[in-house]
Order: C-alpha cells, then sequence, then structure tokens
C-alpha cells in the first residue's frame, strides 16, 4: 500500500508540474514547439494545480496531516528536480537561436573543466535523496484505523472499526501490569447517535464492570486497559456501547483478531515461565 501510494503521488506531481510548465510562456514553446494559446496555457495551470491538490489530499487522507504533507512536499520536491534534468533532453523543443560567435578563452591552467562531473553528482544526489525519502517514508504506517488488519464490525445500529494503537508487545505498567491501547471509530451518522463507549478483556458481569472508556475525538477513541495474565488467543475483547437514547449494545471480538501481538507475548510468557 505504501509503495503504491508514493510512486502514485510521486507520478501526480510529475504531471502536475508537467501541465503547470505547459502554462508558462517559456516552456510552453520549450515543449509543444510552438507558443500555447492563452486558453490552452489557462486549461493547463487549472489543471496543473488540481493534481498538485490531489497529490496532497490522497497523502493526508492516508498518513495523516502530519507525515502527509511532509511526504507531498518531499516528492514535489524530487519530480522538480526530475523536470530540471528532463527538460534539456525534450526531443521537441524548438531550434536553438542563434548566438553570435565568441571568441574563446584560453582554459587557465589552474582550474579544471567540471560541467559534467557537476552534472553526475547532481543526478546521484536526486537519486539518492529520493531512494532515502522513499525507504523513510516507507517505514510509516497508514492511519492504524485504515489498516487491512483492523476489525471492522457491527455494534447494535453502528458501524465501527477496531484496531491496536500499536503492534508492539504489551507496555508493563506499575506492578509488571500488562496494559495495551486501543482505537476506535465510528460511522459519522453513527458517532452522533452515540454518547460513550467502554472496552475490557471478558463478558462484563454487570453494566458497573464495562471497562475503561474511551476517550479523545470521536472520529479516533482511544483507551488503555490492563490486560489479566489468563489473556489467550480465545480471550475477547468486549466493547460497551451507551446511545444518546440510553440503550447500551455489546459486541465481543477475540483478541487474537484484534491484537496478535498480544497473543504472542502472552504465549512467549508462559513458555518462558515453563521453562524456569
Amino acid at each position: 500500500m505504501n509503495t503504491a501510494l508514493h510512486i502514485g503521488i510521486l507520478a501526480i506531481s510529475l504531471l502536475g508540474f508537467f501541465a503547470l510548465a505547459l502554462a508558462t510562456e517559456r516552456y510552453g514553446e520549450h515543449l509543444l514547439g510552438s507558443l500555447p494559446s492563452p486558453r490552452v496555457q489557462l486549461l493547463a495551470r487549472l489543471i496543473g494545480w488540481l493534481l498538485l491538490a490531489v497529490a496532497l489530499a490522497w497523502g493526508v487522507w492516508e498518513l495523516n496531516a502530519g507525515v502527509g504533507i511532509a511526504m507531498w512536499i518531499g516528492w514535489l520536491s524530487v519530480a522538480a528536480l526530475a523536470l530540471v534534468f528532463a527538460f534539456p533532453k525534450w526531443p521537441w523543443q524548438p531550434p536553438a537561436r542563434e548566438k553570435p560567435e565568441r571568441t574563446p578563452k584560453l582554459p587557465d591552467a589552474s582550474t579544471i573543466p567540471v560541467p559534467r562531473l557537476r552534472r553526475l553528482v547532481a543526478a546521484v544526489l536526486l537519486v539518492v535523496t529520493g531512494s532515502v525519502f522513499a525507504y523513510t517514508l516507507g517505514q510509516v504506517e497508514p492511519q492504524l484505523l485504515k489498516r487491512p488488519d483492523a476489525v471492522r464490525g457491527k455494534i447494535g445500529p453502528w458501524d465501527f472499526t477496531l484496531a491496536e494503537a500499536h503492534r508492539e508487545a504489551p507496555e508493563l505498567m506499575a506492578m509488571d501490569i500488562p496494559f495495551k491501547e486501543f482505537r476506535i471509530r465510528f460511522c459519522e451518522s453513527c458517532d452522533l447517535e452515540i454518547r460513550q463507549v467502554m472496552i475490557k478483556v471478558n463478558k462484563p458481569r454487570s453494566e458497573r464492570t464495562t471497562g475503561m472508556a474511551f476517550m479523545g475525538a470521536r472520529w479516533e477513541r482511544r483507551a488503555e486497559i490492563p490486560l489479566p495474565s489468563t489473556t489467550t488467543a480465545d480471550s475477547e475483547l468486549w466493547l460497551t456501547v451507551i446511545g444518546k437514547d440510553g440503550a447500551v449494545h455489546q459486541q465481543a471480538v477475540r483478541m487474537a483478531q484484534v491484537s496478535p501481538s498480544t497473543v504472542a507475548w502472552f504465549n512467549q510468557q508462559r513458555s518462558n515461565d515453563a521453562q524456569r
């Protein structure tokens, strides 16, 4: 998913800059071989800015605002540099205008001509920068509630998406009690009808033991809960949702489905205890 996202944003950015170049007199003539008409320039300008906006929106949608904007700016830089190298090699550019001949200067023995070396160094820097940037962003996960392993289901009349905040092992808190953070999101229309959401391991015995309440923004509620030492792959996370009309709905999700890392960690702990 990330690879396709990066390649897509780079491609859209290249097309956007190409369209903006067509909208200018200098580069429009350079690329088309003749000066584009005002109508073509206006259309190219609109398409160029629209493509850049689409690339930005795509990045923000997949990776949230902070990472998405940073990725967009990075690929914009790579796209701009790529076009800088590509334009001089464009096959349909107009013939170069004749310039008056100048008397060639004798090369100074103390200087070494380096135009080719400079172009080579610039090309290498472009490749290295793009590669490092792509690798770094490739390590960034998309928004966790959009990951393929996020659990999607329904509680009463409301659709939800549930996921662990981190794929790592549970975090040991005071008295070595393992805690795990989860996130949940409901559809926009569903969310307006919900008053409170709770989560706990194992089925609640009563309405007073429904677990920890999810906190935070409605679009990405979060809750960190303690995990009992008896947690296994068959253990269940119980979600309790209270609607604004007072109705209570509950739904169970297997721990192995939501957090395989938690199950693996508990299995490893039991294996270590058995070897002692």
